[in-house]
């Protein structure tokens, strides 16, 4: 940046005396009042010039540009600018910590003028400290949405109940300010792995923003076995129990809601129970239920894009269970005596996996459906997209609003 600006100032003063340090500064057209402590008490006028000038350090104002006394001490200083007839005494000197963009300003009032403009085209001013304040730090105020990574769905066996649908991931909303020019870590928590057999399937992963609430990984989906593994997992919302009778317990959800119970009545076609969803829990096993909970929508508006819980699989039948709103999977079941598939989670919706179905006879093994990863939402008013994310992301931009949705863990930069 150029030293200085305006009529006669340009360049650096000639002679600088030895070991002055260089740094922005401005004058002010402002009398400041002789108050005991040196203390301004009258607003800020009119700027005159912007321009580089040199401080000499002393005890106070060292060569590294930093500012030691407290505010309103009095103590004076010498400052070599180039010359600029319209510099009276009283003015104030506007000093900044560092040539660049600092953050802490000193003010100082001009005491008396050594005027040096027929040999050195330059000022010396002795100065006394006015007032120090701090200027604000750049900052932008952000919506955050954070959800969990989806829990996997129960296993089962060919002979043996529906399994459990994964439990969604749990949510958070919340505000923030972001200080610009810092780095703030982006967690997307993982979906949960779908079990084989009698095991449960595995939670979620957490999602996580530094300096804001985790979102906790739903809870897995129980076996459709009557064993250890029947109950749905607790998480950010619980998974749903097996389908093996009226002792099954869906999982609680400390984000979310709980996954639904097992089947009590013990109805065909033994269906597993639902996951937990944000908006509504996972429906128990009861015959042709077990459907998976509902999402959230956005920011509270639009289409429910996270958070379906997924649901319980069947046995012996060809009638499917659905997945929650909002990215659940559904759950598996049997087509021409064959076991199929459930369907995972959604990629970044935390929904949970569909729990395992069976034919209802002979011994094979069959897996739940895995969790949908999670994801957080970044918004703030604006028509332009700010900052930097190392990760995999989408931006949009409409109505008064840019919308960042991180797909995969990374950085942003504010």
């Amino acid at each position: 940046m150029a030293d200085a600006c305006g009529p006669l100032e340009e360049g650096r003063p000639s002679v600088i005396p030895f070991g002055m340090y260089r740094t922005r500064m401005r004058i002010r057209s402002r009398t400041v009042s002789n108050t005991a402590n040196g203390q301004a008490d009258t607003p800020v006028q009119a700027t005159l010039i912007d321009l580089v000038g040199h401080v000499k350090p002393n005890a106070n104002y060292r060569e590294d540009g930093i500012v030691n006394f407290s505010e309103g001490a009095i103590d004076t200083i010498e400052i070599v600018i180039p010359y600029y007839e319209a510099i009276l005494t009283g003015y104030l000197v506007e000093v900044y910590d560092s040539i660049n963009n600092a953050q802490a300003i000193t003010y100082y009032e001009i005491m008396s003028i050594t005027d040096d403009r027929n040999k050195h085209q330059q000022l010396s001013l002795k100065c006394r400290v006015a007032e120090r304040s701090i200027l604000p730090i750049p900052s932008y105020s952000v919506s955050l949405q954070l959800v969990g990574g989806g829990g996997g769905g129960g296993g089962t066996n060919n002979n043996q109940y529906g399994g459990g649908g994964g439990g969604a991931g749990g949510m958070i909303q919340t505000v923030a300010t972001l200080i610009v020019g810092t780095s703030y870590t982006a967690t997307i928590g993982s979906g949960g792995a779908g079990a084989s057999g009698t095991a449960k399937g595995i939670p979620g992963g957490d999602t996580l923003f530094t300096g804001v609430t985790t979102a906790f990984g739903g809870g897995g989906g129980g076996s459709g076995a009557n064993n250890a593994n029947k109950d749905g997992g607790n998480g950010g919302c619980g998974g749903g129990a097996g389908g093996f009778g009226a002792n099954g317990l869906g999982g609680t959800g400390s984000q979310g809601l709980n996954g639904g119970n097992g089947n009590i009545a013990d109805l065909a076609p033994y269906r597993g129970a639902g996951g937990g969803g944000i908006n509504s829990a996972g429906a128990n096993g009861n015959g042709a239920s077990g459907v998976g909970g509902a999402g959230f929508p956005l920011f509270g508006v639009g289409i429910e894009v996270c958070c379906g819980g997924g649901g319980g699989g069947t046995m012996g039948s060809a009638v499917l269970a659905g997945g929650g709103l909002g990215g659940g999977g559904n759950g598996g079941y049997s087509s021409g005596g064959v076991a199929q598939p459930p369907t995972n989670g959604s990629p970044n919706t935390g929904g949970g996996g569909g729990g395992a179905g069976g034919t209802g006879s002979g011994t094979g093994i069959n897996t739940g459906a895995n969790g949908g990863s999670g994801t957080i939402y970044l918004r703030y008013a604006g028509t332009s997209a700010l900052g930097t994310y190392t990760g995999t992301q989408t931006v949009t931009i409409g109505g008064g609003f840019v919308t960042h949705q991180f797909l995969t863990s990374g950085v942003y930069t504010a």
